[in-house]
């Protein structure tokens, strides 16, 4: 509540992490077309631009679906630490992507960008009174495309309604300062409705539809002055309000850093018709065929319903 984030250890096992990391090279070479995870050579633009936004270190325009990102999701662990926090065990979760930053202190062209952003729109958020853009939004998605995903997860609602979403990641290997990695301004979600009254000039320039919004130093110098680095373990998640200013730093060092993205939000919620239920589970049911997985061998019994396909019971 005071600093909009929090890091909790040990929630994805070693084995995990080092398989997770290996199906992160397998999406990277599956783009590259060609075997490049041995080879540093080969970690330049002319493979590397086929991978997704390389210039903010994401793998994918849209939500992947692989066996291994899909079964991280149902990470008991995981679950315990959204459930904690959003303050119900009846979850959701989203189906986002992985990251990757290449080492850069040999080659600094390899670097991302340092950043700050909100997966949101912070004017629509503060001028909508009922969350009635949420549900206009939210209902029309068919759950055919993989960036119906990415909408998904990038609507919070309005800030008269005051729906705590909550966004996080796992660092797959220790992720130290010189990694590059996340970073955030604490604090910044209690600050948000006032920062878009005072910001209300970039509006023009981001409109009310765009749902990621870069914001470079030299637009609000003040925030990367105090934004913070939040280091990690290997295994760790790193829980914030989707309302804080967050982002990355560049990797500086010798060594990648690998991430996987998640968001859970509650089961129970107005949004949540029947209709727009339906075509969520028949849009997971259809990747996970794509993909081999068997609902009832291959997913856990939470698995089932944080992917929607069972209900949840009192």
């Amino acid at each position: 509540d005071q600093y909009g984030f929090v890091v909790i250890a040990n929630v994805f096992t070693p084995k995990q992490c080092s398989e997770t990391i290996s199906d992160i090279w397998n999406v990277v070479e599956s783009f590259a077309e060609q075997s490049i995870r041995n080879d540093e050579n080969l970690w330049d633009a002319q493979w590397w631009r086929r991978t997704g936004h390389e210039q903010v270190g994401l793998l994918g325009n849209a939500s992947l679906w692989t066996r291994q990102i899909i079964l991280n999701r149902q990470t008991p662990a995981l679950h315990t630490a959204f459930a904690t926090v959003l303050g119900t065990r009846k979850l959701l979760t989203n189906h986002d992507r992985y990251a990757l930053f290449r080492p850069a202190q040999m080659h600094s062209e390899r670097g991302t960008v340092t950043n700050l952003h909100l997966d949101m729109n912070p004017w629509i958020y503060l001028q909508d009174t009922d969350n009635s853009y949420q549900i206009s939004v939210l209902s029309r998605l068919s759950y055919k495309r993989d960036n119906d995903w990415i909408t998904e997860n990038n609507e919070p609602g309005c800030s008269a309604i005051g729906e705590r979403h909550v966004q996080g990641l796992v660092n797959l290997a220790d992720n130290l300062e010189e990694d590059g990695g996340f970073w955030l301004v604490p604090g910044f979600h209690k600050y948000l409705p006032q920062w878009t009254i005072e910001h209300e000039n970039l509006l023009s320039q981001y409109g009310l539809c765009s749902t990621f919004n870069l914001f470079k130093e030299s637009v609000v110098p003040e925030l990367y002055a105090v934004a913070c680095y939040i280091s990690s373990r290997a295994g760790s998640v790193i829980l914030w309000d989707q309302r804080t200013m967050h982002g990355s730093r560049a990797n500086s060092s010798l060594r990648p850093r690998y991430a996987q993205f998640f968001k859970m939000f509650p089961a129970e919620h107005p949004t949540m018709t029947e209709k727009r239920a339906e075509n969520r589970r028949n849009g997971i049911l259809a990747r996970l065929r794509a993909v081999n997985i068997n609902p009832e061998t291959d997913l856990s019994f939470l698995g089932r319903k944080l992917f929607g396909l069972e209900q949840w019971s009192d």
